[in-house]
């Protein structure tokens, strides 16, 4: 029994110094949260970036240039190597229709006018379109006019059934429409345009 005073008095230094250090720890740890709150946030060699209050910077959209023009109607013809070229599938760029005939001769400089337009401005988003208005879909003779035009790499199309001549109202050969970005018809002629004044004109809507 004189053993029990003893043991009490080992048993309450031993919880007295657990609270002591329990209480320590909660006073380091509370230091450290206040801290953390209080200072600019930084980055560590290991830690992921501080997140950023600023809004992100929105680019600014490039002005598509228009015309007041009617919007172009669309439409689908048959290529000379086999495929289709439909309209609605180039906006975006400017487009030339370029309206001929395999046997019409005054047609052949401003189908090489545009052969050289199209090569120089092809990357900056130009399509240049001749279509063939004839009954009959005649091959040897379109190829040998595209020819006569420079081999004019551009598309090549036959409107035998005469849809978009009558589409688009086109009385003569020789006719050059040029659509632009925003699929407007923003040029219109209906005679052999000199390569200046397409030039010109392309240029107006790039």
């Amino acid at each position: 029994m004189r053993d029990e005073p003893m043991q009490y008095e080992q048993e309450a230094r031993l919880v007295s110094g657990r609270i002591r250090r329990a209480t320590q720890w909660v006073g380091l740890l509370l230091a450290l949260l206040l801290s953390s709150c209080g200072a600019p946030a930084q980055k560590s060699d290991g830690g992921a970036p501080p997140v950023s209050t600023q809004a992100a910077e929105t680019p600014t959209p490039v002005a598509v240039k228009s015309s007041a023009g009617p919007l172009a109607p669309d439409w689908s013809l048959e290529t000379l190597d086999g495929g289709q070229f439909r309209l609605a599938d180039h906006k975006g760029d400017v487009v030339v229709m370029y309206f001929m005939a395999s046997w019409c001769g005054t047609c052949v400089p401003e189908a090489q006018a545009l052969a050289e337009l199209d090569q120089r401005y092809r990357d900056q988003g130009l399509t240049v379109v001749a279509i063939n208005v004839e009954p009959d879909k005649k091959i040897s003779e379109l190829s040998r006019f595209r020819q006569l035009a420079n081999n004019g790499a551009y598309t090549w199309t036959f409107d035998t059934a005469f849809a978009v001549t009558q589409q688009y109202g086109v009385k003569a050969l020789d006719t050059t429409i040029v659509i632009d970005r925003s699929g407007r018809i923003a040029y219109t002629d209906a005679y052999p345009t000199p390569l200046d004044v397409l030039d010109a004109e392309i240029q107006k809507w790039l």
